[in-house]
């Protein structure tokens, strides 16, 4: 892992754009990267893979840990992410890797690639309920029957959604525009109840056989707010 110490975004570009992350750089690396409960996720995700697995990671940021960590497992990494510094730090860590600068609103893997696994860890935050819900269903139909689908997000009832957004939608199982603060920016992000992701990954085919929760706190200089991550891995059975 790197170990610089984070430096703030440029103030011009927007907050969760391509510019904004690519003005961050290996310094999200250095705020991130250390994350505790991830490298445990990772560790949990290996016994679900079959050997030489097809992964796609969603987001895949500086490729660290996540992509080093399973390819190191000897697992073939396909990543997307919208930024181009990004996706450079991601071939310098795993050269083996296949990364490309892509949406993942319009990415489709290449043509005949059955994938074992996807992985969105701390990358759908800034989607709305609709656009979560599409990506999922995307997903559904880019996996392997018993491939898995990862994700790494926050649960709407650990953070206060009430005090931070407009609330719950009518169901209850999602919550919008939550105020956050990430890397010295305020931005707003969608959040899915644990019963939501539940409910979400049932109509598309998947059982959820694995998740905890776990609390990270960024580095003081990172500027951002204190996260508890809820990590969850999802079967699909059909």
């Amino acid at each position: 892992m790197a170990s610089s110490q984070p430096e703030q975004p440029s103030s011009e570009a927007a907050p969760m754009s391509a510019e904004f992350y690519s003005s961050l750089g290996a310094s999200y690396e250095a705020a991130f990267g250390h994350d505790q409960g991830l490298l445990f996720f990772l560790q949990k995700l290996l016994s679900y893979l079959p050997p030489s697995a097809s992964i796609l990671d969603v987001g895949c940021g500086t490729g660290t840990p996540v992509a080093t960590t399973l390819a190191a497992a000897g697992h073939h990494i396909f990543g997307i992410d919208i930024s181009d510094e990004m996706v450079r730090l991601s071939r310098k860590a795993v050269p083996s890797g296949k990364f490309e600068v892509a949406d993942m609103h319009t990415y489709t893997p290449p043509s005949g690639t059955k994938l074992d696994a996807i992985l969105a860890v701390l990358s759908l935050f800034p989607l709305g309920r609709e656009g979560i819900e599409a990506q999922v269903a995307k997903w559904a139909g880019w996996l392997a029957k018993g491939g898995v689908l990862c994700i790494c997000s926050i649960a709407a009832e650990d953070i206060d959604v009430m005090g931070k957004s407009r609330g719950y939608d009518k169901d209850g199982l999602c919550a919008r525009d939550i105020g956050f603060q990430f890397m010295g920016d305020d931005v707003k992000i969608t959040l899915f109840t644990r019963e939501g992701w539940k409910e979400l990954l049932k109509a598309h085919g998947f059982e959820i056989v694995d998740s905890f929760t776990e609390l990270f706190v960024p580095p003081e200089k990172a500027r951002s707010d204190e996260e508890m991550h809820y990590f969850l891995i999802a079967r699909k059975l059909r």
